[in-house]
C-alpha cells in the first residue's frame, strides 16, 4: 500500500480494491496512443493519483468502504484522461528495462556459458568427427573440412576473447 494511505482504515473489500489499483497502475495511467513514460514521469503520475486519492478519502470518517475508494479513484483516472494527462508528455521511445542484480548477472554470464557450450560440446564433437573422418580416408576433402572445423573452432575462440577485451 502506497505510504500516503497508511493512516487511513479501509474495509477488506476495499483494501483488495486498493491492491487491484496498486496491480493496474500502468494501465489506468497509460500515455496518450503509441508514446511512453519515462519512469520518472510515471512516478510522478502515480504520486499526484496517490495525493489525490488521500485528499478526497481524507473527508470520509471512520474505515473507509469499497464504494468511496471506487467512486474516488474513478473521479481520479477521469480526471487524468480528460485534462490531457495531467500536462505530462509521452517520449516516443520505451524507457530501457531496470535489471534486478540476478538479471544483470544472468546477462553477463550467458556468453561465457555459450562459449564454454559450443567449444566443449558443439565444436569438439565437429572436429572428432572430422578427425576420425580424416584419419580412415585421407582424401584432400577430409582434410579440408578438419581444417575448416578447427580453423571455426579457434576463430570462434579468438572472436569471443577480442569481442569481450573491448569491454
Amino acid at each position: 500500500m502506497n505510504p500516503l494511505l497508511e493512516d487511513f482504515q479501509f474495509t477488506k473489500e476495499a483494501q483488495s480494491y486498493l491492491k487491484e489499483i496498486e496491480k493496474n497502475l500502468k494501465i489506468d495511467f497509460t500515455p496518450p496512443s503509441g508514446l511512453y513514460y519515462s519512469f520518472e514521469d510515471f512516478e510522478k503520475i502515480t504520486n499526484m493519483a496517490y495525493e489525490k486519492l488521500a485528499t478526497k478519502l481524507a473527508a470520509s470518517s471512520g474505515p473507509i468502504e469499497f464504494s468511496v475508494v471506487r467512486d474516488a479513484w474513478t473521479e481520479i483516472l477521469t480526471d487524468y484522461h480528460r485534462s490531457g494527462h495531467w500536462g505530462f508528455k509521452g517520449q516516443n521511445q520505451k524507457p530501457p528495462a531496470v535489471l534486478t542484480e540476478q538479471q544483470q548477472i544472468r546477462r553477463e554470464m550467458w556468453p561465457y556459458i555459450w562459449v564454454v557450450i559450443q567449444s566443449m560440446i558443439i565444436l569438439k564433437t565437429i572436429v572428432y568427427y572430422f578427425g576420425i573422418k580424416s584419419s580412415d580416408d585421407p582424401s584432400l576433402e577430409n582434410k579440408i573440412y578438419l581444417g575448416l572445423a578447427l580453423g571455426t573452432s579457434a576463430f570462434t575462440l579468438i572472436f569471443f576473447a577480442w569481442r569481450k577485451s573491448r569491454k
